[in-house]
């Protein structure tokens, strides 16, 4: 009986993931028609290291960038930051929008890392359904041009410095499921506006 008992809850656990699965897969396919200039993990583009900009390049491709953004996260909900290879262009800008504001980084560099590391089961516009879970330092030391074309050198900590790395890493031709921890890429089952930063891996 318990042996039974145990089949059902089983049973019922894999149907509850194959229905969040399927409903993700149709949610994918709003966006590949909502958003065309987007690119997926393959995309040779995507593995490239992003070429230095002007800042009235950097300027524009940012302003493009946020609407990209803005619009995405209208359709879905969510989404901090979107970087130009991932529509294609081999340039080093990507766009954050936190506290209600988006903010333009050209030409950002990492300049110094924590030494400790915490985790965060990340999701990525060009990933498609998956996520990974990334160990990223904790804080970072970062160089770059903003929107109002100041030069700016920050130290930055908890989220926002996961953000940062995460899109930063995108102009190293790098994606999180590049960076994902062993056994740590997974279908988007979860909520990503209730994941956490941990201290130790799941």
């Amino acid at each position: 009986m318990s042996h039974r008992r145990t089949d059902i809850q089983l049973w019922g656990r894999i149907e509850k993931m194959l229905n969040v699965i399927r409903a993700r897969v149709v949610e994918f396919e709003k966006i590949l028609d909502q958003f065309p200039d987007v690119i997926y993990a393959g995309d040779p583009v995507l593995r490239q290291v992003a070429s230095p900009v002007t800042t009235e390049e950097g300027i524009a491709l940012g302003k493009r960038l946020g609407e990209i953004l803005m619009r995405y996260r209208k359709a879905v909900g969510y989404g901090r930051g979107f970087a130009a290879p991932q529509i294609g262009l081999s340039k080093a800008v990507f766009v954050t929008f936190v506290d209600n504001e988006l903010h333009t980084f050209i030409n950002p560099k990492i300049i110094k890392k924590a030494g400790e590391v915490n985790y965060y089961r990340e999701f990525c516009l060009s990933s498609g359904i998956f996520a990974a879970d990334v160990g990223r330092p904790e804080w970072i030391q970062m160089e770059w041009t903003d929107e109002r074309l100041q030069k700016r050198l920050e130290k930055i900590s908890g989220f926002l410095a996961r953000l940062y790395q995460h899109e930063e890493a995108h102009l190293r031709g790098m994606i999180n499921l590049d960076q994902a921890e062993p056994g740590g890429i997974e279908f988007l089952t979860f909520d990503p506006l209730k994941e956490q930063l941990r201290q130790t891996r799941k």
